[in-house]
């Protein structure tokens, strides 16, 4: 009895790796949402995403307001690539005329990826965030910790500059 108890147990977790790691794999073949209309797409209804462009309860997350010390979009793309890249993102491009950055963030254990996109608008003084996961349902507030934890490295980025 106990024999068969542990190898339906042993079924149902591998069978479980497999399930997550075919989502794993279909996740890493995606790419970000991009701009629509000179803003960041919008959210879908699943859980799993934060966008600073729309606001609505599930989604919405602040912008980030620029502090005066920056003037140009330029040095600001390559602080937010440092910011980006040091907190484990991979750039996947950069358009500096829409001033747009793409990336991904992967998880530690199945590799799940996560898009991770940033719209400067040096207009309004705000920089955009979205980033959502491209498979599953919720991210267990992942996106959301994650624009924080990049929106507090940047502010230690410009604070060196105001000094």
């Amino acid at each position: 009895m106990l024999k068969v108890l542990v190898t339906v147990i042993s079924l149902l977790i591998v069978a479980v790796f497999i399930l997550f790691g075919f989502k794993a794999f279909k996740s890493r073949t995606g790419e970000p949402a991009g701009i629509i209309d000179s803003r960041l797409t919008k959210c879908s209804s699943k859980p799993n995403c934060v966008c600073s462009e729309f606001s609505n309860k599930t989604h919405y997350i602040e912008p980030f307001i620029l502090p005066a010390v920056v003037h140009d979009s330029d040095a600001l793309i390559t602080i937010l690539v440092e910011v980006i890249e040091a907190s484990g993102g991979e750039v996947q491009s950069i358009i500096k005329e829409n001033r747009y950055i793409a990336a991904e963030f992967s998880s530690r254990i199945l590799g799940f990826v996560d898009d991770f996109e940033v719209r400067i608008d040096m207009e309004e003084r705000f920089v955009h965030f979205r980033s959502a996961s491209r498979e599953g349902y919720s991210d267990f507030g992942v996106n959301k910790a994650r624009v924080q934890s990049i929106i507090s490295e940047l502010e230690k980025e410009l604070a060196k500059i105001e000094e």
